[in-house]
Protein backbone atom coordinates (compact mmCIF):
# COMPACT_ATOMS: atom_id res chain seq x y z
CA UNK A 1 0.00 0.00 0.00
CA UNK A 2 2.85 2.18 0.44
CA UNK A 3 3.41 2.64 -3.42
CA UNK A 4 -0.27 3.22 -3.96
CA UNK A 5 0.13 6.37 -1.68
CA UNK A 6 3.26 7.11 -3.18
CA UNK A 7 1.75 6.47 -7.01
CA UNK A 8 4.71 4.15 -7.38
CA UNK A 9 5.09 1.07 -9.57
CA UNK A 10 4.00 -2.58 -8.26
CA UNK A 11 6.41 -5.17 -9.92
CA UNK A 12 4.48 -8.82 -10.38
CA UNK A 13 6.73 -11.69 -9.57
CA UNK A 14 6.80 -15.30 -10.18
CA UNK A 15 7.12 -17.07 -7.01
CA UNK A 16 8.69 -20.23 -8.42
CA UNK A 17 11.49 -17.25 -9.33
CA UNK A 18 11.53 -15.44 -6.52
CA UNK A 19 11.53 -17.97 -3.83
CA UNK A 20 10.81 -16.24 -0.25
CA UNK A 21 8.25 -13.95 -0.94
CA UNK A 22 5.56 -16.34 -0.35
CA UNK A 23 6.89 -17.54 2.94
CA UNK A 24 7.93 -14.10 4.71
CA UNK A 25 6.28 -11.11 5.36
CA UNK A 26 6.91 -7.51 7.10
CA UNK A 27 10.22 -6.48 6.50
CA UNK A 28 11.61 -9.71 5.92
CA UNK A 29 9.44 -9.68 2.83
CA UNK A 30 9.89 -5.90 1.75
CA UNK A 31 13.75 -6.98 1.70
CA UNK A 32 13.32 -9.66 -0.64
CA UNK A 33 11.19 -7.97 -2.66
CA UNK A 34 12.97 -5.00 -3.14
CA UNK A 35 16.37 -7.00 -4.14
CA UNK A 36 14.38 -9.21 -6.40
CA UNK A 37 13.13 -6.00 -8.08
CA UNK A 38 16.52 -4.55 -8.39
CA UNK A 39 17.48 -7.32 -10.04
CA UNK A 40 15.27 -7.11 -12.75
CA UNK A 41 13.39 -10.32 -11.58
CA UNK A 42 9.83 -9.46 -11.68
CA UNK A 43 7.67 -10.21 -15.04
CA UNK A 44 5.69 -7.36 -15.23
CA UNK A 45 5.17 -3.62 -13.81
CA UNK A 46 2.32 -1.73 -13.25
CA UNK A 47 1.64 1.42 -11.61
CA UNK A 48 0.37 0.27 -7.66
CA UNK A 49 -2.54 3.10 -8.35
CA UNK A 50 -3.79 1.58 -11.58
CA UNK A 51 -3.98 -2.05 -10.18
CA UNK A 52 -5.36 -0.75 -6.97
CA UNK A 53 -8.17 1.34 -8.41
CA UNK A 54 -9.47 -1.36 -10.68
CA UNK A 55 -9.77 -4.09 -7.68
CA UNK A 56 -11.26 -1.49 -6.15
CA UNK A 57 -14.12 -1.08 -8.82
CA UNK A 58 -14.10 -5.19 -9.02
CA UNK A 59 -15.33 -5.09 -5.42
CA UNK A 60 -17.71 -1.75 -5.76
CA UNK A 61 -19.55 -4.19 -8.80
CA UNK A 62 -18.85 -7.60 -8.01
CA UNK A 63 -17.82 -7.90 -4.21
CA UNK A 64 -15.14 -9.63 -5.19
CA UNK A 65 -11.71 -10.11 -5.06
CA UNK A 66 -11.93 -10.34 -1.36
CA UNK A 67 -8.60 -8.59 0.23
CA UNK A 68 -6.54 -9.93 2.93
CA UNK A 69 -3.40 -8.07 4.19
CA UNK A 70 -0.41 -10.77 5.27
CA UNK A 71 1.53 -8.37 7.23
CA UNK A 72 -1.49 -7.46 9.09
CA UNK A 73 -2.35 -11.02 9.67
CA UNK A 74 1.03 -12.18 11.02
CA UNK A 75 1.79 -9.10 12.40
CA UNK A 76 -1.51 -10.09 14.86
CA UNK A 77 -1.19 -13.69 15.05
CA UNK A 78 -1.44 -16.00 17.56
CA UNK A 79 0.32 -18.72 15.21
CA UNK A 80 3.25 -16.78 14.62
CA UNK A 81 5.61 -19.32 16.45
CA UNK A 82 4.18 -22.12 13.42
CA UNK A 83 5.40 -20.22 10.61
CA UNK A 84 4.38 -17.38 8.07
CA UNK A 85 0.18 -17.31 7.41
CA UNK A 86 -0.43 -17.23 3.73
CA UNK A 87 -4.16 -17.74 3.46
CA UNK A 88 -7.75 -17.22 4.59
CA UNK A 89 -11.15 -18.47 4.02
CA UNK A 90 -12.83 -16.99 1.35
CA UNK A 91 -14.42 -13.86 3.34
CA UNK A 92 -11.31 -13.14 5.24
CA UNK A 93 -12.33 -13.79 8.78
CA UNK A 94 -10.60 -16.19 9.66
CA UNK A 95 -6.83 -17.12 9.26
CA UNK A 96 -4.93 -20.50 10.30
CA UNK A 97 -1.60 -21.12 9.67
CA UNK A 98 -1.01 -24.24 7.01
CA UNK A 99 1.70 -26.34 7.42
CA UNK A 100 3.54 -28.16 3.84
CA UNK A 101 1.95 -31.59 5.31
CA UNK A 102 -1.66 -30.14 6.98
CA UNK A 103 -3.51 -27.99 5.35
CA UNK A 104 -6.15 -25.63 7.75
CA UNK A 105 -9.65 -25.40 7.08
CA UNK A 106 -12.50 -23.38 8.59
CA UNK A 107 -16.06 -25.30 8.40
CA UNK A 108 -18.64 -22.88 8.47
CA UNK A 109 -22.27 -23.43 8.46
CA UNK A 110 -25.30 -21.40 9.29
CA UNK A 111 -28.94 -22.25 11.15
CA UNK A 112 -31.76 -19.97 9.45
CA UNK A 113 -33.56 -19.69 12.65
CA UNK A 114 -36.76 -18.67 11.13
CA UNK A 115 -37.59 -21.94 9.71
CA UNK A 116 -38.11 -23.08 13.11
CA UNK A 117 -40.94 -20.72 13.78
CA UNK A 118 -44.50 -22.03 13.43
CA UNK A 119 -46.23 -19.03 12.03
CA UNK A 120 -50.04 -20.26 12.54
CA UNK A 121 -49.03 -20.75 16.77
CA UNK A 122 -46.28 -18.53 16.83
CA UNK A 123 -44.18 -20.89 18.99
CA UNK A 124 -40.45 -21.90 18.44
CA UNK A 125 -39.83 -25.70 17.89
CA UNK A 126 -36.47 -26.17 20.00
CA UNK A 127 -36.85 -29.96 19.21
CA UNK A 128 -36.23 -29.49 15.76
CA UNK A 129 -33.32 -26.99 16.34
CA UNK A 130 -31.48 -29.39 18.50
CA UNK A 131 -32.00 -32.11 16.37
CA UNK A 132 -30.55 -29.86 12.63
CA UNK A 133 -27.77 -28.42 15.10
CA UNK A 134 -26.77 -32.00 16.12
CA UNK A 135 -26.55 -33.17 12.35
CA UNK A 136 -24.89 -29.58 11.43
CA UNK A 137 -22.05 -30.36 14.26
CA UNK A 138 -22.00 -33.88 13.20
CA UNK A 139 -21.18 -32.50 9.44
CA UNK A 140 -19.09 -29.39 10.64
CA UNK A 141 -16.61 -32.09 12.47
Amino acid sequence: MKRVEADGMWSLMCPHECPGLFDSWGEKFEQLYEKYESEGRYKRQVRAQQLWFAIVEAQIETGTPYMVYKDACNRKSNQQNLGTIKCSNLCTEIVEYSARDEIAVCNLASIALNRFVDKASRTFNFAKLREVTRIVTKNLN
